[in-house]
């Protein structure tokens, strides 16, 4: 008990840092929070379509001998050529849209997009604990400052690998 840092008194009644810091803290929600949320459910979502199609192909690949054996009826004149079409349809799109690849792009903008949320976060603390009242908004502006610029560039890096792993399949001419 002893050890628990206390928050200046100037704070809880220093209306204008508690103005600043209301508003700040909706910027963080409306902007960061936003984003982080968005990238962890494009995150989730590329997973499964990496996983889901993953072990399907796995799945019907496994399939195909047992099929090839099969000499007679239904299963050699449609099912096979039906599970054949899936596993070649299945890894064309994942191989196109690079699921896995964007699993980790969407995962790894998120993780630092949650970092540089804590880094902020630990500058409003910072300021918290600031003995003087300028100097703790000082540090909240400029910390805020820094997180929209910082997001930014995660999140325009990110973007700019997700185009480089889809291209469009290019066609070879023959002369």
């Amino acid at each position: 008990m002893e050890n628990e840092q206390q928050v200046p008194g100037w704070i809880l009644n220093d209306g204008r840092f508690i103005s600043e810091l209301k508003e700040l803290e909706a910027l963080k929600e409306n902007f960061v929070v936003r984003k982080i949320h968005a990238y962890s459910r494009r995150a989730t979502q590329a997973r499964l379509r990496f996983r889901i199609s993953s072990t399907l192909i796995i799945g019907l690949s496994a399939c195909l001998p047992f099929l090839t054996t099969l000499r007679e009826g239904i299963w050699i004149s449609i099912v096979l050529p039906i599970v054949a079409i899936a596993i070649a349809g299945l890894s064309g799109l994942n191989a196109f849209f690079r699921w896995e690849s964007n699993w980790k792009g969407y995962s790894q903008a998120r993780y630092r997009l949650e970092y540089l949320l804590k880094v902020w976060e630990l500058k409003i603390i910072e300021a918290r604990h600031a003995t003087d009242t300028q100097k703790a908004v000082e540090i909240v502006v400029q910390a805020t400052k820094q997180l929209p610029d910082d997001v930014e560039s995660t999140t325009s890096v990110e973007t700019e690998e997700y185009f480089k792993r889809v291209q469009i399949p290019k066609t070879s001419r023959s002369l």
